[in-house]
């Protein structure tokens, strides 16, 4: 894929990430005109876009679109607990061959509730990664490390949802190369969507 293309879907990327920031705070700010302690949902569960931008030190970079969900336990108004999901399609590969990547990580997450109207946290998730890969007829796998270092930021839309504004993640992927050695892919995700949230703390 060429320069100019890449720097066009990064920049429809970043729209879509305000677009979806401004309509949270538009919805947000009524629901909320006071800034004080929101209540805490037990279980939250989200559905994400992801675009993630992935390097490695023996071959150039490729663009991923996929989707992910979580499952998060909220022990206490800081200190979680969360599952994460995601499935993610090269988008820049010859047309004869079609590789997904897949991602299952587990970890704790902190957060700062400090207002009804936002939610940072951050996060540490360390599990595992699948390659899948199909040329001809032909099918290939091959299982590696995986961890995400990074946090975003939730606008509650009352108690039930919130919006997940931007979530930004460095991926660490350790997968393979052709020879068999290990080796570190030091990658970006960038994710936005919704969050489910049920029953309070």
């Amino acid at each position: 894929m060429s320069t100019n293309k890449r720097c066009m879907n990064f920049g429809r990327l970043l729209r879509l990430l305000g677009a979806l920031a401004g309509l949270g705070c538009a919805f947000a700010s009524p629901a909320s005109g006071q800034t004080g302690a929101t209540t805490v949902p037990q279980f939250e569960v989200s559905g994400t876009y992801s675009y993630v931008r992935a390097n490695g030190a023996n071959f150039g970079g490729f663009n991923l679109n996929g989707g992910g969900a979580s499952f998060t336990y909220n022990f206490s108004e800081r200190f979680s607990v969360q599952g994460d999901f995601g499935a993610y399609r090269f988008s820049n590969l010859p047309s004869s061959i079609d590789s997904t990547m897949y991602t299952y990580l587990f970890g704790p997450r902190v957060s700062l509730r400090k207002s009804s109207r936002v939610n940072p946290f951050a996060q540490v998730l360390l599990g595992g990664g699948h390659l899948n890969a199909s040329s001809g007829g032909i099918n290939a796998g091959e299982n590696g490390f995986a961890m995400a270092l990074g946090g975003g930021l939730d606008l509650p839309l009352g108690h039930s949802f919130s919006v997940r504004a931007m979530q930004a993640d460095y991926l660490l992927t350790r997968f393979n190369n052709n020879n068999g050695a290990s080796a570190t892919q030091n990658n970006l995700r960038i994710s936005a969507g919704l969050v489910f949230r049920f029953g309070s703390r």
